[in-house]
């Protein structure tokens, strides 16, 4: 039946899993994808990227106000714009930067050896906080964020984000 209305929406599943009481119920991918062939799971890496953020919060490393010049100072582009300096975390997260549509492709041309500092190139169209564009070099800016304030000493950004996730009795 989910099946069924899925493929009356023309949702096109590569793959699904059906997980209960921590357990597989059920998984099936259709050609040509199977449970061995590798998978880009882009949007997926937002909400690890957001727990890791949550996280980085509530041990006290990043906060929401955080700017994105102070967090990442060796990532600023000479001549950043006065708008650039203003970019907080809770700009990335909520995509509100103020870039006009997705800024991935551009600022990969314009600082292709570091994706922060072609980000924070890229003309804001918008004022930063006041209009929402899917933007997925925030996510990138976000991810690189949280990333430095994992101690070089300490675990790495995984065991860092699993350890507080998967020691929890509700999460599998």
């Amino acid at each position: 039946m989910l099946l069924d209305r899925l493929e009356a929406r023309s949702v096109e599943l590569h793959s699904i899993m059906v997980v209960r009481h921590g357990h597989i119920v059920a998984e099936g991918w259709w050609a040509p994808y199977s449970a061995g062939r590798p998978h880009l799971l882009y949007s997926l890496t937002k909400s690890f990227t957001s727990v890791a953020v949550g996280l980085a919060i509530t041990e006290g490393l990043l906060s929401l106000d955080d700017r994105v010049v102070e967090v990442l100072p060796d990532r600023v582009p000479a001549g950043i714009s006065a708008q650039g300096r203003r970019i907080t975390v809770h700009h990335l997260l909520s995509m509100t930067a103020g870039h006009g549509t997705d800024s991935l492709a551009e600022a990969w041309r314009l600082h292709p050896d570091d994706l922060v500092k072609g980000f924070l190139s890229v003309p804001f169209a918008e004022p930063e906080g006041t209009r929402h564009t899917y933007d997925n070099a925030t996510t990138y800016a976000t991810a690189t964020a949280t990333w430095s304030t994992v101690p070089l000493t300490g675990p790495s950004l995984e065991l860092h984000l699993r350890s507080p996730l998967t020691t929890r009795p509700d999460v599998a």
